[in-house]
């Protein structure tokens, strides 16, 4: 999640909230940097059957331009088909009836 600041902040420092924590010690524990980037159309990642094309993080990584994705990001059965996904960090129990 972006920082609400009054100041102009850059780089990785933009970015708190739990994601961002995880990533940090899991980078120090493993010894990586890493660079957060906003995907440019701001979206988690659909495909669309007409262009049979995704769109968003999924794009990015399926075009290998970026190495991992870490987000509130829903694992959906067409999005475990084309990428790998870590055991999930957070369940919050939701179900449908």
């Amino acid at each position: 999640m972006r920082k609400d600041s009054s100041e102009k902040l850059t780089g990785n420092a933009q970015f708190e909230g739990y994601s961002v924590d995880l990533i940090y010690e899991i980078s120090r524990i493993l010894g990586f940097n890493y660079t957060f980037n906003l995907v440019p159309d701001g979206r988690y990642g659909s495909f669309n059957k007409k262009t049979k094309e995704w769109d968003g993080m999924m794009k990015e990584l399926l075009d290998q331009k970026a190495d991992l994705a870490i987000a509130d990001l829903t694992i959906t059965y067409d999005r475990e088909q084309v990428v790998d996904f870590t055991m999930p960090f957070m369940n919050l129990g939701e179900r449908s009836v």
